[in-house]
């Protein structure tokens, strides 16, 4: 990630699911310079069709 954001690129990072031994998965996306509310729009779209996501046993 960093030498995105040193670049002044949008880096939001959200959880797409999880692995069958309950590990959570990640997606990073990466957007536009300096558009980080573009990006973060895209973000919320993404986590509601992924919102099924389930927390790991224990977390």
């Amino acid at each position: 990630m960093p030498p995105f954001s040193l670049t002044g690129h949008a880096v939001v990072v959200i959880l797409i699911g999880q692995t069958q031994t309950g590990l959570p998965i990640g997606m990073q996306i990466v957007g536009k310079r300096w558009k980080e509310m573009e990006l973060l729009a895209i973000a919320q779209q993404l986590t509601q069709i992924t919102r099924d996501f389930q927390h790991p046993p224990g977390y």
